[in-house]
């Protein structure tokens, strides 16, 4: 059996929900890609009873793949001050496992991005 890679796809739900959903279609819509990776986009996250934020880093964890996607807004802080993304971003980056990220910024203005980022 061939092992499948599970691939995350990170970006502001709001803002970039087409290119979230369209980052999944392309890999599942395609007979070959479908055969090697599973994708995970929050907006398909059952509901249970888990806080998000426990939820979508959960997910985090047990990906191989980190697809982000980047564009204005990087979402709403929590109390840790930091937005959904940027949990996630900084999360798989502390992983000890050997994994693959893939950043993408969307946009060439970086006047209309998010002035109150700071980078983790």
């Amino acid at each position: 059996m061939i092992k499948k890679f599970k691939v995350f796809v990170s970006a502001n739900q709001k803002e970039l929900r087409e290119e979230r959903l369209a980052v999944k279609e392309t890999i599942l819509g395609t007979v070959v890609l479908r055969k090697f990776f599973d994708v995970f986009v929050f907006e398909e996250l059952p509901a249970t009873g888990r806080s998000p934020v426990f939820a979508y880093l959960k997910e985090v964890d047990d990906s191989d793949i980190y697809i982000g996607i980047v564009g204005n807004e990087y979402g709403t802080r929590g109390k840790d001050g930091l937005s959904p993304t940027e949990r996630e971003f900084s999360r798989f980056l502390k992983s000890k496992r050997q994994k693959e990220l893939l950043l993408y910024i969307k946009g060439r203005d970086d006047s209309k991005r998010d002035k109150n980022y700071t980078a983790t």
